[in-house]
């Protein structure tokens, strides 16, 4: 009688530990999802929700006029890609643009041209 208590609870603890690692995979927001919920929220002038998903550091070095000025030029079609920046030592940097999926593959490598450099080293 007791291992079959034991069995039902390690089965219920079990349950109970994959349902929430499910639960936080599918929940989990990507780039994308970001982009998204950064869209809407300047699309809406809600200026205090898009810095919300800003870095920290980074808040007040993005102006509410930067962000009208998106909302200004913003259209109603969006394409979302994902890009990773590599930056070497010796000062070369590459740009390789992703498949926007949860797989990630590699589909353009841009060498970063010396006049662009200074934008990514903000």
């Amino acid at each position: 009688m007791k291992i079959k208590n034991i069995i039902i609870a390690v089965s219920v603890l079990l349950n109970v530990v994959l349902g929430f690692l499910f639960y936080n995979e599918t929940t989990k927001e990507g780039p994308v999802d970001v982009g998204l919920s950064f869209k809407e929220a300047v699309r809406i002038e809600n200026y205090e929700l898009a810095k919300t998903l800003m870095a920290e550091g980074r808040k007040e070095l993005i102006s509410e006029e930067t962000l009208k000025k998106v909302n200004e030029i913003m259209s109603a079609g969006t394409s979302f890609k994902t890009y990773e920046f590599l930056e070497f030592d010796n000062g070369e940097m590459v740009l390789l643009n992703l498949t926007p999926d949860a797989k990630y593959e590699i589909q353009d490598v841009a060498i970063v041209p010396n006049d662009l450099k200074s934008f990514f080293k903000r």
